[in-house]
């Protein structure tokens, strides 16, 4: 993943998959709806514990790896 609007495209389509609206997004999380509009779209900004925490709720898992080919 190289974008904040990678990520959040990516957190849309598991949300949907779920059935969740933002708004159940947004209360499920404990944030505000304006914050998984922005994540969703891209925003560079967003604070990376609520991201993290948004994450974990969907059911999914940041994994952090070399890329392919590449020492540390």
């Amino acid at each position: 993943m190289r974008s904040s609007a990678e990520l959040g495209a990516l957190l849309r389509t598991h949300r949907k998959q779920q059935a969740l609206t933002q708004l159940d997004m947004a209360g499920l999380g404990n944030t505000g709806n304006r914050f998984i509009v922005e994540l969703e779209n891209g925003k560079p900004t967003v604070q990376l514990q609520k991201v993290l925490d948004l994450v974990h709720l969907l059911g999914l898992e940041l994994v952090l790896r070399p890329k392919a080919g590449k020492g540390c």
